[in-house]
């Protein structure tokens, strides 16, 4: 349970007034005030948030097999665990601080309210993952409802006049802060992009800010063993609110008047650490470190906020994660209780290697926000992951001391060591391990080409570069050689673009509009920057620095690519279903696409609904089709459907991530039309698989007995990160490494498609390109009709001009033709279909059509 308030706390609190306070209010036995509490509301509603985590950590490691992996990790967090645990200790705390007498009734609807909050939450999460029609909106909408009314109860039991009455209000208005960010969520997700800051401040700047900084006003000099002597938390909150009140007419000005707000509780926070520093003894622990530096990683993270970046890391893991997995590491001991000895023993479990796990957490992060090199950003992240998850190991240990030093009250508790001094050891540990990795990662890029030194001058060069319609404005720039050069960086694109330099300095990832300024060092050879974005260098987005004394860089030597070997037929567990369904009934067809960018089969894919090519789209002619197209990739995505007669300047817009449009049209003439991603370079798009088939039946289709798709596309590259699935050098050279049906090289023949003797199939076939050709062909069969791009070329062995007894060997297709064949088959074996252009076959393009008797 809780330390009896008349137990002695000794040497583990000092006995200043605040301290004595705040063993009263925390520690004293749950249940000892009113008989009327029932003895489980609390761990009901706590062990939600460990299913939070434990279901964050199973996500985070099979992240490649989850649609919009980044959105669903993010909002895990922050909608899941962070939610609950605000929820759950908003309550808490504004009890234990207001003194008020909630009854039985109350708490058995709070823990059916958090039931329901959670519900809402997955409702949320998977209606936006899997595109559920109504259930993102429901789930939103009930989030924001449930939280308006937990902020009304915290209201409720407020009284005015409290010491901590301003931090009970910080809980009320961040309770209110959610039910705004909600509502403006579902608005986001609807493609009004302006509300994404305005989504991002009231979710995490109200609701996590708010409820942070009433909650640590408290419980800051509580795990730092002090008492706090300016305490400008009254004051930092009434600033931060009107940071964010301002923030909503002027973004940058009040983002920065919400950061002074936090600068000002961190003043009065820093005011606890001079005792502190007089007498270590075991007051720096982890969850006392972890509370400070979230604080700092906060403001950091604000200030970049700012000026126009999104430090998603800083926010989530350096403040949000970190607090988190600290206050929670200091409050289950002191709630569980037991006395100060069983305490003790529950601290020490969750404060092992505490100096230790917070250099690894914060000295990772720093690593991951610096290093330019991929594999030391995922060594530093995982080796902060597991430091973070320590809590769910340590938890299960805490109990079990505190329960055994409970057991033992009244006997011999010398058991229960008291902490000694703070082990700094651990931080040169956490230190000598961070270099070590840097050494092994860092160290084994191939050496840079021998340059001349130049002298640095000590002047600077400073440039302004606009970023629009795919190019860098200027194009190249001329620096005096040894002079520091230093961009200012305008993105007027309406797309995301950072501009990257071979010695890994960068601009991060700036969303349209944003501004930024780039520190390129001191220039001492020509070199060439570019943006890193898959596809946009390919497109002319280089930017090329000249030093004065020197002649432009000699072109490269073009190298041919090195083609790598498809799957073969055994490499294939499993194909694509290439069975057709006939057209469903209506006049009226609804559908979603989303863009997700995953791996499949260990190949980086660019999807519409994450599959290796789009949904099949089938209807009539004067159907209509609407079609919600969502972004969850990293990048502008677009969608081109040919089968709709549309203004492409709304419709086909590229959108960002996180936005969404509705796409409208009527079918008015059959055929099978190609619909793909837009956005440049298209070619890349397409071949990383972002294309699909949209099918308009002819009005007097006739009956067959078995009707197929197959859409031929090309691969580039087979070894490619959802992130660059597509080798440019490849693409650009025209030298696929695959070329397909429905996505994947032979699936066909180790999966054949199925017929009977005597049995007369369709095949629908499209080409997706985005390059080459196809010649459809049927080795041992004969097409008896064929329809080409809306009309018959023939039918039932009638030609278009009349005759009869015609046939056909193959259906020719440029890239983005489509028709159908039909063929019928008398006899009993393996027939096997093929691009008759036979390197294209020998790359994949082929399959087999197995004839049972």
């Amino acid at each position: 349970m809780a330390w009896n308030t008349s137990a002695k706390l000794g040497n583990y609190l000092q006995k200043s007034p605040l301290e004595k306070m705040y063993a009263k209010c925390m520690f004293k036995r749950l249940g000892a005030r009113s008989t009327k509490r029932p003895a489980t509301w609390h761990s009901k509603t706590s062990r939600l948030i460990t299913w939070w985590l434990i279901a964050l950590v199973i996500a985070g490691l099979s992240h490649i097999a989850i649609p919009s992996y980044r959105w669903t990790l993010i909002h895990m967090f922050t909608l899941g665990a962070l939610t609950n645990s605000i929820v759950l200790w908003s309550q808490h705390f504004t009890e234990k601080w207001q003194h008020s007498s909630p009854t039985a009734t109350f708490y058995r609807v709070f823990v059916w309210r958090t039931y329901a909050l959670n519900i809402a939450i997955l409702l949320t999460i998977i209606g936006k993952i899997f595109a559920v029609p109504g259930a993102f909106l429901v789930g939103a909408t009930s989030v924001s409802l449930l939280l308006a009314w937990h902020g009304v109860q915290i209201a409720r039991q407020i009284t005015w006049g409290k010491r901590f009455t301003h931090s009970s209000l910080a809980f009320m208005a961040s309770a209110f802060s959610l039910a705004v960010g909600a509502i403006l969520g579902l608005l986001v997700g609807r493609g009004h992009t302006d509300l994404l800051r305005a989504h991002l401040l009231a979710n995490f700047g109200g609701f996590v800010g708010l409820a942070a900084m009433g909650a640590l006003s408290v419980l800051f000099p509580a795990m730092w063993r002090t008492k706090i002597r300016w305490d400008l938390t009254k004051y930092a909150l009434i600033v931060a609110i009107i940071g964010l009140l301002l923030a909503v007419k002027f973004y940058e000005v009040g983002v920065l008047v919400y950061a002074f707000a936090w600068t000002l509780a961190l003043i009065g926070f820093l005011s606890c650490l001079p005792p502190v520093l007089r007498d270590p003894r075991d007051r720096i622990s982890f969850p006392a470190v972890s509370a400070l530096a979230a604080v700092i990683w906060l403001i950091g993270s604000l200030l970049r906020l700012a000026d126009g970046h999104l430090p998603t890391l800083g926010l989530l893991v350096g403040f949000g994660a970190q607090l988190l997995i600290g206050t929670m590491s200091y409050l289950l001991p002191t709630t569980i209780g037991g006395g100060p000895t069983a305490v003790r023993a529950g601290l020490r479990e969750l404060n092992r290697a505490a100096l230790f796990r917070s250099t690894i957490i914060n000295g990772g992060l720093l690593v991951w926000v610096f290093a330019s090199n991929s594999w030391l950003k995922v060594a530093a992240s995982a080796l902060v992951c597991l430091c973070l998850a320590y809590l769910l190991v340590g938890v299960p240990r805490a109990v079990r001391a505190q329960r055994a030093a409970m057991a033992q009250r009244g006997a011999d508790n010398a058991g229960v060591d008291k902490a000694g001094e703070p082990r700094w050891g651990q931080v040169t540990a956490g230190v000598a391990l961070l270099c070590a990795l840097a050494l092994v990662f860092g160290g084994n890029t191939a050496p840079a080409p021998v340059s001349t030194p130049v002298a640095a001058t000590g002047e600077t060069t400073r440039i302004d570069l606009t970023m629009h319609n795919m190019h860098f404005m200027p194009s190249s720039v001329t620096v005096p050689a040894g002079n520091r050069l230093i961009i200012t960086v305008h993105n007027n694109d309406t797309q995301i673009h950072d501009l990257v330099f071979p010695s890994g300095s960068t601009t991060g990832r700036m969303q349209p509009g944003a501004t930024t300024e780039l520190d390129a060092g001191i220039i001492s050879t020509s070199t060439e920057a570019w943006c890193s974005i898959a596809g946009h260098k390919m497109q002319g987005m280089t930017l090329q620095v000249l030093v004065d004394d020197e002649s432009s860089p000699a072109p490269a030597t073009p190298q041919q690519p090195t083609q790598q070997r498809p799957k073969d037929a055994t490499d294939i567990p499993h194909a694509v279903d290439a069975t057709l369904a006939p057209a469903p009934a209506g006049k009226v067809h609804e559908v979603t696409i989303d863009v997700s960018e995953v791996v499949i089969d260990g190949r980086g894919r660019w999807t519409f609904n994450g599959g290796l090519q789009g949904p099949v789209l089938r209807g009539r002619v004067g159907d209509e089709f609407r079609v919600r197209f969502v972004n969850h990739g990293s990048m502008a995505h677009s969608i081109d459907f040919h089968a709709g007669i549309v203004s492409p300047d709304q419709v086909m817009r590229p959108i960002n991530p996180g936005e969404s449009l509705e796409y409208n049209f009527r079918a008015e003439r059959a055929g099978i039309w190609l619909y793909h991603c837009g956005t440049m370079p298209m070619s890349m798009h397409v071949a990383a698989g972002m294309f699909g088939a949209v099918i308009i039946d002819p009005p007097d289709l006739a009956p067959v007995d078995a009707e197929y798709l197959l859409v031929q596309s090309e691969v580039y590259g087979l070894t490619g990160s959802a992130e660059n699935p597509v080798d440019p050098a490849k693409l650009a050279a025209g030298t696929p490494d695959a070329v397909v049906f429905n996505g994947m090289e032979n699936q066909y023949v180790a999966h054949p498609l199925q017929l009977r003797a005597g049995q007369t199939a369709r095949f629908w076939v499209l080409d997706a390109g985005p390059n080459r050709s196809l010649s459809f062909h049927i080795v041992g069969a004969q097409f008896h009709t064929v329809y080409h791009e809306g009309a018959y070329v023939l039918r039932n062995g009638v030609g278009g001009a009349g005759g009869t007894g015609g046939g056909a060997q193959a259906l020719g297709l440029l890239a983005a033709q489509g028709g159908f064949v039909e063929a019928h088959f008398p006899e009993a074996g393996t027939y096997t279909f093929v691009n008759h252009q036979f390197i294209d076959a020998e790359r994949g393009a082929r399959g087999q059509v197995v004839v049972a008797p």
